[in-house]
């Protein structure tokens, strides 16, 4: 029995399940060789992928005539320029001022309103001062974070071209400048249809109303003036109205989550073809 157990013993013992020598050393460089292949393979995996992801962008950069001139000279390239910050403060505040009076002027005549009149009169005056009110609000909203400049400047050290944005998000505050890669913002439309909009709509409001008139008789030129020059005055209106209350002319720059305004009056490059060209839409 005891010759038994140690038979027992000695076939249950780890040790018992060693491989021979040579199946052993066999298996051993055949591991190692597989560990000593694995890291090449992922280096040339990367290889890969950078070979085909790179120029993609580079091949971008160098097609594109503005960044290949902030390549090759080293300088920045403005894109956007706002147009004067002055005139456009005065004209948005008088309308903001404007709106917002009328709406608290209708809550004055509620107060003083005769007695005896319909039901429904106090009321419209509520509504109406305000949607007055409301609408002023907005437009005194409308200068917030609006950008000054936009450019693209060269990367630090050669490294990857930059997108410079210079702007205040209140109109009191002091400029503020960020930077950031080039590929990291969008824009919320193209300029192109917005610019010719806005070139329609100033030749509407600055046509002559006397224009091809020549071979009417009096009475219908002067009637024909008249119909024009209303519907020049309520055209300009309208547009007004568009510009200053539905923000037409506006479009946004986004970079980090953070929403810019461009103002399309301003100085665009290009006719705004140079940044519908970099900065894709959102």
């Amino acid at each position: 029995m005891a010759a038994f157990s140690r038979g027992v013993t000695s076939f249950l013992h780890p040790h018992a399940f060693r491989l021979p020598s040579t199946l052993r050393a066999t298996l051993l460089n055949t591991r190692l060789q597989a560990t000593r292949a694995l890291p090449p393979t992922r280096q040339f995996s990367a290889s890969i992928l950078r070979r085909y992801a790179a120029p993609s962008r580079s091949s971008y950069v160098q097609a594109d005539p503005v960044l290949r001139s902030v390549i090759q000279t080293h300088q920045p390239v403005l894109l956007y320029k706002e147009p004067p910050r002055n005139n456009y403060l005065m004209k948005v505040y008088a309308w903001a001022t404007v709106t917002t009076g009328i709406g608290l002027y209708n809550f004055y005549w509620v107060s003083v309103l005769p007695e005896g009149l319909s039901f429904f009169v106090a009321p419209t005056y509520i509504v109406i001062g305000i949607a007055f009110c409301a609408i002023g609000i907005h437009i005194y909203q409308r200068p917030v974070r609006r950008l000054a400049t936009l450019e693209v400047v060269p990367g630090y050290r050669g490294g990857r071209l930059q997108l410079r944005l210079t702007g205040r998000k209140e109109p009191w505050a002091k400029d503020q400048v960020i930077e950031t890669d080039i590929f990291n913002a969008t824009i919320s439309e193209k300029t192109g249809p917005m610019l010719a909009e806005i070139v329609e709509a100033n030749r509407a409001r600055q046509q002559s109303i006397t224009q091809g008139l020549e071979h009417l008789s009096i009475p219908l030129k002067v009637w024909e003036i008249m119909a024009r020059w209303v519907e020049q005055k309520w055209t300009s209106f309208f547009l007004r109205f568009k510009f200053a209350v539905l923000q037409f002319g506006i479009i946004h720059v986004e970079v980090d989550g953070v929403k810019w305004k461009i103002d399309c009056t301003g100085y665009l490059r290009e006719q705004g073809a140079a940044v519908d060209r970099i900065l894709p839409v959102e």
